[in-house]
């Protein structure tokens, strides 16, 4: 099963299984909601079938009042969550970290560096999943999705994984009386999940100099980008691609090589939070550079010349194969769709308008998410999905 609501950068991925759906067995729905489409999930994860949700950023909110009952009760048939992140806001009313959620959720997350391991690790995903009976969420972003790469597909088509229905008591059913046992269950699926992550491909460790880097998911591919592929001699590189559980004991052998480090990830510090505490865990005294010092741009999308302008600061003899500048910064911007073509909310506001003038009225206009970007303007106040009713509310008992 795949499931979805509507949401750039997700929905791309929706809209090709649709046309394959038919020939591989799947069933692909538009939900009415990122609740119903993980609910849906579940459902079929109960009843023993491989479930795919496709979500964006803010939809990952939207989902986690069942996600948080969901990770304590261990799943059936495997389950992924393909979180879109949207780093810069070019289709999203924030510029969310989804990333911070996973610890919240308790929950693996993986971030992939090219198009290829994405495909590795969307298929070892679901192997994962039953294996330790929890959902596996594969962070990618906005910029990611528009990569172009070869892709070594194997021969035939995947196995019909089916697991069967399973009628357990209380295995589904999260209640205060077993509630913190089941709790304590997900702490020892995280203790094995850890063991996991060390053990995993997507932490590869190159290189032999003292001064580290440590890349995790897309950023990864944007700063070999800058070398042209070839990692510099003067540059021990860790590319981070288990994002939670992080592999804690890869992490903490590759500081104690290093002199200093610089952490490069997008948005918020999330990663070089967790790669300090480990620092301070087992007892090196390594600097480590990021967001926090200044180093790496905080917040929004992270430009590759601002990762070039970050390194002149870390190690300024290290010299890029290519130079990147800020004033050339929308080439590296994700290309965008236009939706708004045609849009006519201007036109209803317009008419609204009219109406409320010949009344004598100037209406407070509040309105949901999902649209009204052309009129974005024009409006009081807007939030989540489905929130502008009670907002609207809250305003007039205020006496607005």
């Amino acid at each position: 099963m795949v499931t979805s609501y509507p949401g750039s950068p997700s929905s791309n991925t929706v809209e090709i299984l649709i046309g394959l759906a038919k020939k591989h067995d799947l069933y692909v729905e538009w939900s009415s909601n990122e609740r119903v489409a993980l609910e849906l999930a579940i459902g079929a994860s109960i009843a023993g079938r491989r479930a795919l949700v496709c979500t964006k950023s803010v939809g990952l909110n939207v989902m986690i009042d069942p996600l948080m009952a969901l990770n304590l009760t261990p799943i059936n048939g495997g389950m992924v969550l393909l979180l879109g992140d949207d780093p810069g806001g070019y289709g999203s009313q924030n510029d969310q970290d989804s990333r911070a959620l996973a610890p919240l959720l308790e929950m693996p997350m993986l971030e992939p560096a090219s198009p290829g391991e994405a495909y590795t690790m969307m298929r070892d995903a679901f192997v994962d999943s039953e294996k330790y009976h929890i959902p596996v969420i594969i962070r990618v972003t906005r910029s990611f999705t528009q990569q172009k790469e070869s892709v070594f597909l194997p021969d035939g088509a995947s196995e019909i994984i089916e697991h069967g229905l399973v009628r357990e008591p209380h295995r589904f059913v999260p209640v205060p009386k077993n509630v913190v046992q089941k709790h304590r269950a997900l702490h020892q699926t995280l203790k094995s999940l850890s063991e996991w992550a060390h053990s995993t491909t997507y932490n590869p460790v190159q290189g032999v100099g003292e001064h580290g880097i440590i890349a995790a998911g897309f950023a990864y591919q944007k700063f070999m980008d800058l070398f042209a592929g070839t990692l510099p001699q003067e540059v021990r590189l860790l590319k981070l691609g288990n994002l939670y559980p992080l592999p804690a004991q890869v992490i903490s052998d590759f500081l104690l090589s290093c002199h200093e480090v610089l952490v490069l990830e997008e948005n918020e510090p999330v990663l070089e939070i967790g790669i300090m505490a480990l620092a301070q865990v087992s007892g090196c005294d390594v600097r480590i550079f990021g967001k926090q010092s200044g180093h790496v741009s905080h917040g929004g999308e992270l430009f590759r010349w601002q990762i070039q302008k970050a390194l002149k600061q870390f190690l300024p003899s290290l010299l890029p194969a290519r130079a990147y500048l800020e004033q050339d910064e929308a080439d590296e911007r994700p290309s965008k769709e236009s939706y708004c073509a045609d849009c006519r909310y201007d036109e209803v506001l317009d008419h609204l308008d009219k109406a409320a003038l010949s009344l004598g009225q100037k209406p407070i206009l509040v309105a949901d998410p999902g649209c009204l970007v052309t009129v974005s303007h024009r409006i009081d106040a807007k939030y989540a999905i489905g929130s502008a009713i009670g907002v609207a509310a809250g305003m007039e008992k205020a006496g607005a």
